[in-house]
């Protein structure tokens, strides 16, 4: 689910991007690369191992447009019921007609989006079977809180299923340049993503690492039957890069670039490093090299050199409430 020549993954609809406050944070990630996170076969898998036919009602907490939420309801038993949650009103206008197009057969008034904050969720007590989302507690100050409000709205015995990556770890991978970079540069760059990394734990804009920590914070909550697994489906580039999925990663990635948004925002990326102990000579010195990274990077696709098993971690976390 990562891109190479774009480290950073950041979906959640619940904060503003520091590059255009006129825009949700999120609608710099609801990219096409978007619909290529999940092989199906997989999902198949996980909803039989979740039990997912045995729940007939599901809440995705910020939904967005309802990426994760439609593939899980095609696995509830029938009829279902679906409430997403989303603190941005445009995704909460858009996710119905996405929605409507993917099951139009399934009975409106089963079907909800409206607008809310995770810390207190507009939704009644022990009302969900299946309580979900996907990169949403990465990005929370206070994401205990949320885990509770999750729990507050599942039913005894329901299903909480959390998505959240291990971003920091991500930055490790590997592509088909890094054999010939001096140590030295790959020291500095890991160095440059950890200061960013801490300066958004001291900004209150959460921990993109906090996959890592879940299954531990599940145990401190009293669930049971705590579940970990990772997603199967890398971020793989190759040539010709003529995939579908590929061509969504570098496009995505070039769009960052030229926009100067995402992972390339840099007033917003010195501003965390900074506040995660990076001086400015540090700051200036690593960035410039990244950009220099990524000139290569681009250098090397336009001669079709450039390849990367593009792996990175990505955990599924569920339990159930006692």
């Amino acid at each position: 689910m990562r891109c190479a020549l774009a480290p950073l993954r950041e979906n959640s609809a619940m904060q503003k991007s520091g590059a255009n406050s006129q825009l949700p944070h999120s609608a710099e990630w609801f990219g096409e690369q978007r619909d290529f996170w999940w092989n199906r076969d997989f999902l198949d898998l996980m909803a039989a191992r979740w039990r997912l036919s045995e729940a007939s009602s599901l809440a995705d907490i910020g939904c967005g447009l309802g990426h994760w939420s439609r593939l899980l309801y095609s696995h509830l038993r029938p009829p279902a019921r679906l409430a997403g949650v989303d603190r941005e009103p445009r995704w909460v206008a858009e996710a119905p007609q996405l929605f409507r197009r993917d099951f139009p057969q399934v009975a409106p008034e089963l079907v909800s989006f409206r607008q809310g904050d995770a810390m207190q969720l507009p939704l009644p007590d022990n009302s969900f079977e299946v309580v979900t989302c996907q990169t949403l507690l990465m990005h929370l100050a206070q994401p205990l809180d949320a885990l509770r409000e999750m729990l507050r709205i599942l039913r005894p015995g329901g299903l909480l299923l959390c998505v959240e990556p291990s971003n920091l770890w991500n930055y490790m991978a590997f592509n088909s340049l890094t054999e010939d970079e001096p140590v030295e540069t790959l020291v500095q760059q890991f160095e440059f993503w950890l200061r960013r990394h801490r300066g958004s734990i001291a900004a209150g804009r959460g921990n993109h690492s906090i996959g890592d920590l879940l299954p531990g914070i599940f145990s401190q909550l009293g669930l049971r039957e705590i579940t970990v697994h990772q997603g199967d489906r890398p971020a793989a580039l190759f040539p010709p890069y003529n995939s579908p999925d590929q061509k969504a990663l570098l496009a995505q990635a070039q769009q960052w670039k030229n926009s100067a948004t995402g992972p390339w925002n840099k007033e917003d990326l010195r501003q965390l490093v900074r506040l995660g102990g990076g001086s400015e000579l540090f700051f200036e010195t690593a960035f410039t090299g990244l950009l220099e990274k990524f000139h290569r990077e681009q250098d090397a696709i336009s001669a079709n050199n450039l390849h990367a098993a593009g792996g990175s971690i990505n955990y599924l976390v569920s339990a159930r409430k006692p």
